[in-house]
């Protein structure tokens, strides 16, 4: 199994690009986590999904979910790998920044059981996930649309923290934790290391 500081080294490997890049925040950097290289790679997607796993241990979740794009495949990834490997089988749910105009028209998307009625429900205890965060503009979409419908959010996981004190308030309302977080130079860092 590949030890964090591995994994650490592969996602700034993959994810850190350099440059001037403008974030969706409308922030200015001269670094980009680009969270899609590792999530489409074969090697990294599982050890990420495990590290997520591991992040999320002691909190007491229903169904996992989070903004699109960002965590669609670490949710589908983490739920592979909990029901092959720990036998913990859960749903998962995603929402999109804006409703479509056709179909459901609906921002929500999310498993439903067996009956046909939704898994993301009052009272559900859902786990929000996301590859990054800045000042948290795109996860409150996610804490809104969950928490609108009656929902607990119980935890929020991050890959990659950039620190920005204007995402203050998701740290202090929410279990919140992140597997990283970035430097002002770009590069990852093990919160969990002194």
């Amino acid at each position: 199994m590949e030890s964090i500081e591995e994994l650490r080294k592969d996602l700034e490997t993959l994810c850190i690009l350099r440059g001037d890049f403008t974030l969706a925040s409308g922030k200015k950097s001269n670094y980009y986590y680009n969270g899609k290289a590792a999530m489409l790679s074969g090697k990294v997607k599982i050890h990420l999904a495990r590290a997520l796993l591991t992040l999320a241990e002691g909190i007491d979740f229903d169904v996992v979910g989070g903004p699109a794009v960002g965590a669609v495949p670490l949710v589908e990834h983490m739920s592979i790998i909990s029901a092959l490997e720990k036998k913990h089988i859960f749903d998962t749910f995603y929402v999109r920044s804006e409703a479509k105009q056709h179909g459901t028209a609906s921002s929500l998307y999310q498993a439903k059981d067996f009956n046909g009625n939704d898994i993301l429900i009052q009272n559900t205890k859902a786990l929000i996930v996301e590859d990054t965060l800045t000042t948290g503009g795109s996860i409150q979409v996610a804490l809104k649309a969950v928490e609108e419908i009656g929902a607990k959010v119980v935890g929020v996981l991050i890959v990659a923290d950039r620190q920005d004190p204007d995402a203050n308030w998701i740290r202090n309302e929410y279990d919140y934790r992140a597997l990283f977080n970035v430097s002002d130079s770009g590069h990852l860092i093990n919160p969990t290391k002194n």
